[in-house]
């Protein structure tokens, strides 16, 4: 005979199991994000390092050129 507790017991297992598979989609879904941020990062890493470079190779001469001006300015016959 089917009783009321039964019924009942019934109906929350289902619950459980839906709870569970909710639960493990919404995991996975941040598992997803945390790698596809991993992979972002480590892209933006190596970008801000070729920017880096370039950056180095154009203010480089510039700087060792203010270096020699001033150097021969100082050099300069008549300066003191």
């Amino acid at each position: 005979m089917k009783t009321e507790h039964s019924i009942h017991r019934r109906l929350r297992q289902g619950q459980g199991g839906s709870a569970v598979i909710v639960v493990l989609i919404l995991l996975f879904m941040m598992v997803i994000f945390v790698a596809a941020n991993t992979v972002t990062v480590n892209w933006l890493r190596r970008q801000v390092n070729v920017v880096e470079k370039h950056q180095i190779q154009r203010l480089a001469p510039a700087s060792t050129n203010q270096v020699r001006n001033a150097q021969a300015a100082t050099n300069q016959p008549g300066s003191k």
